[in-house]
């Protein structure tokens, strides 16, 4: 049952996030739609920063389940990093989902204490490329990875937050800057 409150929490936080961006959502009315007792939230929670949190984190397991899904279903490492590039910026191509996620983003910001949470995500993401950078040569993958990673998620905060939906073009003008940069990289053999 806590696990089923846990979820309910979540989901009407991020509900409350999406109905009003810019509001500060009260833990009475958290509880009151998730149906569940303020002993309940606070048996999850700390408090409501830490439910926020919890809402960012678990959006980014998600995300990189999908960069994973997607990135699985290629074989050409080039083409691994397309899907990669292109499941992230579906963060900001679904004007739906755009709004979501500049509301957690929002809300993650204004917590007393930030979360390393977005490091953490390109951290991860960085994982998922690194095999691939490597397969097209890269001699320093981890380090490479990491700034594509970086340069992948700043890239889509810029059309988050000017809310612009990425084009093709603007995803294959990024893999080609990534590719290249790590083959001319690598120390000359």
């Amino acid at each position: 049952m806590a696990e089923d409150e846990v979820r309910r929490l979540l989901d009407v936080g991020l509900e409350l996030m999406r109905e009003d961006p810019a509001g500060n959502p009260k833990i009475a009315e958290i509880v009151r739609r998730a149906r569940v007792s303020n002993d309940a939230f606070y048996r999850a929670f700390r408090s409501k920063d830490d439910l926020m949190a919890a809402i960012a984190d678990d959006g980014a397991r998600r995300l990189l389940g999908h960069v994973r899904h997607q990135r699985d279903k290629h074989v050409d490492p080039v083409e691994q990093i397309r899907a990669c590039v292109l499941a992230v910026f579906k963060q900001a191509a679904d004007p739906e989902v755009a709004a979501t996620t500049r509301a957690v983003l929002r809300h993650t910001t204004r917590a007393a204490k930030p979360s390393s949470g977005g490091v953490e995500l390109r951290k991860q993401l960085s994982d998922l490329l690194a095999e691939s950078l490597a397969a097209c040569g890269s001699a320093d993958p981890a380090r490479d990875a990491l700034v594509a990673a970086c340069a992948v998620f700043a890239v889509m905060e810029q059309f988050l937050w000017t809310e612009r939906a990425p084009s093709d073009d603007d995803v294959e003008h990024l893999v080609a800057w990534i590719v290249p940069s790590v083959v001319v990289s690598s120390p000359a053999g």
